[in-house]
């Protein structure tokens, strides 16, 4: 969104009280409070593979490993879906040539059969092709890479059979320098959301006949440059959560101008 001007955001939590009582409120509070540390800090928190990540560093993967050198046979069909860095002992790039067969602690090794991205390609779609047989991509898998300051990012999944595994090389890779500050756009200076204010109102649909309970809303408004579809998405994300333990939770967002 262009930064000429700030939203404002009032994140309406709708509850469909059940109890006669209002001693039940400290549960819809904490519930508040989840949401608001969501809002607040959660969805700042960065996107890119290059920060959000999970570090491999076994040494068994390396190419120089044959055999049981290094480690008992290893595979890959547990690995979890997600962004990798190699960061160890073992190399840290996944080898863009053909592995003999028998090495990375495996029985067939995974290559990337294509080559590494460059700074400017962003995020790239790629092959890992697993040797064996005679038959240089008898399994394969895609995945996708990030290249990063000096390092690499892999959005790994499981091998698709086992005594399969990802292999890595040691690789030195230039970091890049820090992209020159006059090329940030002179914009206005973009803030975080700030809590303009949090209170509980009456709702002003009344309560269904037979519910014997109250209605009230949580408005929380939020001041300050952020994302409207992001913010909407955690909205819909925590309604989700809280489904079981809240089945009357309701969470709906509104923008205005400030």
């Amino acid at each position: 969104m262009d930064g000429g001007g700030g939203q404002e955001g009032s994140a309406v939590l709708d509850s469909n009280k059940k109890h006669e009582h209002i001693a039940d409120m400290p549960s819809e509070m904490k519930t508040l409070l989840l949401i608001l540390g969501c809002l607040s800090c959660c969805h700042f928190l960065s996107a890119d593979p290059c920060v959000n990540h999970t570090v491999l560093d076994q040494p068994w993967r390396s190419t120089n490993c044959a055999n049981t050198d290094c480690s008992s046979v290893q595979c890959d069909n547990n690995l979890l879906t997600g962004w990798y860095r190699f960061n160890g002992p073992g190399g840290s790039t996944i080898p863009d040539q053909l592995v003999q067969v028998n090495h990375c602690s495996t029985d067939a090794p995974g290559w990337l059969n294509g080559s590494h991205p460059t700074p400017g390609d962003g995020e790239v779609n790629r092959t890992v092709c697993f040797h064996w047989s005679g038959n240089s991509c008898r399994w394969s898998q895609d995945i996708k890479i990030k290249r990063c300051r000096n390092y690499f990012v892999y959005y790994l999944k499981k091998s698709p059979a086992c005594r399969l595994a990802y292999c890595t090389v040691k690789a030195v890779i230039p970091t890049l320098p820090p992209t020159p500050e006059t090329t940030v756009p002179t914009t206005p200076e973009t803030t975080l959301p700030q809590i303009a204010s949090s209170m509980i109102v009456p709702n002003p649909t009344s309560p269904s006949p037979g519910m014997g309970g109250k209605q009230f809303q949580l408005v929380i408004t939020l001041l300050g440059d952020f994302d409207p579809d992001s913010m909407q998405k955690i909205i819909l994300e925590l309604q989700l959560s809280f489904r079981e333990r809240f089945p009357d939770l309701k969470l709906h967002l509104s923008l205005g101008e400030s």
